[in-house]
């Protein structure tokens, strides 16, 4: 069975909400609830796999030696995420998030990327990982240590080793976007974006066209979140929409990092595109159900009940 290693973004998430007005300069709004839990790009689809099970999966990324590090490596730990690859950091403090959710369960968030920005090609542990293996990377660009050169350079060096890649992107904070993004398309095989960051990067408005040169830069797979409307695939043998799975949200905070776990859990099993685009629907509509980036993730056979229950299992095998 192969692996998943999830690289890049590790966070302690302090979220609140909810949110209905910002304070004005001076000032304070109160809020019902306010929660620590982990988050970040990478962590949170890799704990997602965990959650599911099924598959195994380790976490490459770097968190500080502080309490809050302390609280993610537990966490991960009671999980099953492999951590061998982590680094510990003395010199920086864990990022951390701070995750302000509207009574929309849509989120606004202030970032400290703190230890992330150690995370580059000299001070990752990528040596001798197991050909084909899955390699994503969840959230690194925009942070300075892992450009688009260094982002492109981590990706040939697993590409030569036999892995398959995957990459989500991130909102560009830096405003390079394409510049960003070229150099890496080459050594990535599946390409996961949303709607937003897909025109951002391509620098079109048209989806089609968005994904269109994507693909031609090399991607054989592109796929656009698209939150409500649910997500876009082009795929070399399937290409299509996938609409999503009905659910109440109160927190859309780590919905696409979801999405992403279930979608390479089904790509590990050798699951065909669309059934696994589906599957990956489902984990990311159970995601918004609770506070938190994981919260809401559930088991596989009850992320399985889910989709039989919504009608969207259709003929395709579950059993794993």
């Amino acid at each position: 069975m192969r692996k998943i290693w999830s690289f890049g973004i590790a966070m302690l998430d302090v979220v609140t909400q909810p949110v209905h007005k910002w304070p004005e300069t001076g000032g304070a709004e109160v809020t019902d609830t306010t929660d620590l839990v982990i988050g970040g790009m990478a962590l949170n689809t890799a704990a997602t796999i965990a959650k599911l099970g099924k598959v195994d999966v380790g976490l490459i990324a770097a968190v500080g030696d502080d309490v809050g590090g302390r609280v993610v490596r537990a966490e991960l730990e009671s999980l099953g995420v492999d951590l061998s690859r982590l680094t510990v950091s003395s010199t920086s403090p864990t990022g951390v998030a701070i995750c302000c959710v509207h009574p929309d369960g849509e989120r606004s968030m202030f970032l400290c990327f703190g230890s992330n920005k150690e995370l580059n090609p000299a001070t990752a542990n990528l040596s001798d990982l197991e050909e084909g293996d899955i390699f994503h990377v969840g959230g690194s660009m925009g942070i300075e240590s892992t450009s688009g050169e260094h982002l492109a350079s981590i990706l040939k060096t697993v590409k030569d080793q036999g892995l398959r890649t995957s990459v989500d992107t991130l909102w560009d904070g830096t405003g390079k976007w394409w510049s960003l993004l070229e150099p890496c398309l080459p050594y990535t095989d599946i390409l996961l974006t949303n709607d937003g960051e897909a025109r951002r990067y391509a620098g079109c408005d048209d989806l089609d066209d968005a994904a269109a040169k994507f693909s031609s830069h090399g991607p054989g797979t592109v796929i656009i979140k698209m939150g409500e409307k649910g997500a876009r695939v082009y795929d070399e043998a399937w290409s299509g929409h996938v609409g999503i799975l009905e659910v109440t949200t109160r927190d859309a905070t780590g919905a696409g990092d979801a999405f992403a776990g279930g979608l390479l859990l089904g790509l590990a099993h050798g699951w065909g595109m669309e059934q696994a685009t589906v599957f990956g629907s489902a984990v990311g509509a159970q995601c918004v159900t609770a506070y938190g980036a994981t919260t809401g993730i559930k088991s596989y056979g009850e992320t399985v009940d889910f989709i039989r229950a919504q009608g969207r299992a259709a003929e395709w095998d579950w059993e794993l």
